[in-house]
């Protein structure tokens, strides 16, 4: 038998005998060491006590598990939650459908005095905007810049488009809230063009 420093039996030997698989004469030999050698005896019992926990932990992954008798309830509960919140949407939708939209209010931003007077223009809040910038005397290029300041100067909106017959065209959804706005056109090298001073009533 082999004997891993000459006083005790290798690790193979005693997988072998804890599996029932040591053969004669090698296992009358490693049983008479294995009376008198309390090392051996230590690792032996660590060796069944890994190879029992292996065989518990086979046994319990072969039990079925009691899935379908919770899972099941848990499963039509949350789709019914699914149902109502779908059905809840689906109402709130159709309601926000069904409420009239109101008309675009279209605002002709124009100078009467140059570029650095322009008409107060008004517009409702919270409505829909159409702004058209005119931009008589203005230096002409293919692409302008259009930036929307409050008061306090900051920015409300931003956009870019071509002018059509020497007027620029800016589309706001949601409109604006009610507060005084400047209303800037800008060079594709952002530069300041012109100013427009805007109201949005509430």
């Amino acid at each position: 038998m082999q004997f891993a420093d000459k006083r005790h039996a290798t690790d193979e030997v005693l997988e072998r005998y804890a599996m029932g698989r040591l053969a004669e004469p090698a296992l009358a030999e490693f049983e008479e060491h294995l009376l008198v050698c309390e090392s051996c005896q230590d690792r032996l019992a660590r060796e069944d006590t890994i190879r029992q926990g292996v065989r518990d932990g086979a046994a319990a992954l072969k039990q079925p598990r009691a899935v379908v008798q919770w899972r099941w309830p848990k499963l039509a509960w949350a789709s019914g939650l699914v149902t109502v919140g779908l059905l809840v949407c689906a109402g709130s939708t159709w309601q926000f459908l069904r409420r009239p939209t109101a008309p675009p209010a279209v605002i002709l931003l124009k100078t009467t005095r140059g570029a650095e007077n322009s008409s107060l223009a008004a517009a409702p809040a919270g409505t829909p905007l159409i702004l058209v910038l005119d931009l008589t005397d203005l230096q002409q290029f293919s692409e302008y810049t259009l930036e929307i300041v409050d008061g306090g100067g900051r920015p409300a909106f931003q956009s870019t488009g071509s002018p059509q017959n020497n007027r620029l065209q800016a589309t706001l959804t949601r409109g604006l809230a009610a507060g005084a706005y400047f209303v800037r056109v800008y060079t594709p090298a952002r530069e300041l063009l012109r100013e427009y001073a805007l109201t949005v009533r509430g």
